[in-house]
């Protein structure tokens, strides 16, 4: 015997008017280049297997197999992507 239900959509998300810029975050202080280059560089780490969480000092761990690296910023991720093999 089959019930009596019927197949509803979710309601739609609402809209946020206007527009809102957070100047308080660090990736705010960032370039539109600069962080394209940022989410390429996790793309490719995660690409190799490697998890990437990015810090609130503008600091990453980095991990795989149980182990992690800590970078204290973009350049250090950089240096440790190309130790790594994962971009020249």
């Amino acid at each position: 015997m089959m019930s009596n239900t019927t197949n509803r959509k979710a309601p739609a998300p609402t809209k946020v008017q206007g527009a809102f810029q957070n100047t308080n975050d660090a990736d705010s202080r960032t370039s539109a280049t600069e962080g394209k280059a940022l989410a390429t560089q996790i793309a490719w780490l995660a690409l190799a297997g490697h998890v990437v969480h990015k810090g609130q000092l503008g600091d990453f761990l980095v991990c795989k197999y149980g182990m992690s690296r800590w970078c204290k910023d973009f350049a250090e991720l950089q240096a440790f992507s190309r130790k790594l093999g994962v971009t020249q």
